[in-house]
């Protein structure tokens, strides 16, 4: 890679990479923050501890655990699940992850104890071809301006 388009910092329990414009998040798991296995930012952060670069320092830890995990990678978070107000100590991102994935099953849920008549409707908004399916379906048998 050329230089200009890389660049390595060390942050508190990783490293912060910049390929092309943009910004990768490696951790000391060697997990990067745009969930691809093979970034180039993981591969970029070995080359540059091979080449004698300064290594990351821990990211910190309670001194008390909370024995509150991460239901995302398991580790420590801070905060209550219950009350919906947590943190990763690994990823930030991963609150909001939790939190798609909870309104996903929540709509899934409201989907498939709605009556057929209702999911019918709903699923004719998924799309335009659906829309105009559910449309064509349910022509009006009176006039229109009636």
């Amino acid at each position: 890679m050329k230089p200009s388009t890389l660049e390595v910092l060390t942050v508190v329990g990783g490293y912060r990479v910049t390929l092309q414009g943009t910004l990768h998040v490696v951790n000391k798991r060697r997990r990067c923050s745009c969930r691809s296995p093979e970034c180039a930012a993981i591969s970029a952060v070995a080359a540059y501890l091979r080449a004698g670069g300064q290594r990351a320092p821990e990211a910190s830890v309670s001194a008390q655990p909370t024995g509150l995990y991460c239901p995302i990678c398991q580790a420590p978070a801070h905060g209550s699940i219950a009350a919906l107000d947590w943190m990763c100590t690994v990823d930030r991102q991963h609150y909001f992850l939790w939190r798609v994935e909870r309104l996903r099953q929540a709509r899934t849920h409201i989907l498939q104890s709605a009556n057929p008549y209702t999911r019918e409707v709903l699923s004719a908004f998924a799309s335009a071809e659906a829309r105009a399916a559910f449309v064509s379906a349910h022509t009006l048998t009176y006039p229109a301006g009636a």
